[in-house]
């Protein structure tokens, strides 16, 4: 695997850390709200990476399905016609080994726990910020 550096992004507000390295981390985003679509990809793009959406489960699984790869899954519990639990199982029963890290507003536990159990890598609470974006490629990273 590449060894990746940190380098730094100004903001309007303040210096994120991006991720500095010669192969390019491609990120699907599975969510069905168009706010946090937008919230969602700008954080990932202020690190660097290059960013395709999905707005629900189906729809990644398709991209998979058609030969599209990506390192990074960040994805909905949540969605119209195939939530996240059940495009994770999918995902993983047809190998795919990407990081895939859920993205919720339910915080009670039994559900996050259901969540994991699906195959996910990690799991947060809505929204992204620079702080778990930052935790998230650090794992990436290390794997």
């Amino acid at each position: 695997m590449e060894k990746m550096g940190f380098g730094n992004v100004t903001s309007t507000s303040k210096t994120i850390k991006t991720i500095d390295t010669e192969k390019k981390i491609f990120v699907l985003i599975v969510e069905d709200d168009l706010l946090i679509q937008k919230i969602h990809k700008v954080i990932m793009t202020k690190f660097g990476t290059e960013v395709q959406l999905a707005a629900n489960g189906k729809e990644a699984v398709d991209l998979f399905l058609s030969g599209a790869s990506f390192d990074l899954i960040l994805t909905d519990l949540e969605m119209p016609i195939m939530d996240g639990i059940e495009a994770t199982k999918q995902l993983r029963s047809m190998g795919v080994t990407s990081m895939i890290v859920g993205v919720t507003s339910r915080d009670q536990d039994s559900e996050i726990q259901a969540f994991m159990k699906s195959g996910l890598n990690a799991c947060y609470v809505k929204p992204l910020n620079v702080e778990k974006v930052t935790a998230v490629l650090n794992e990436l990273k290390n794997n």
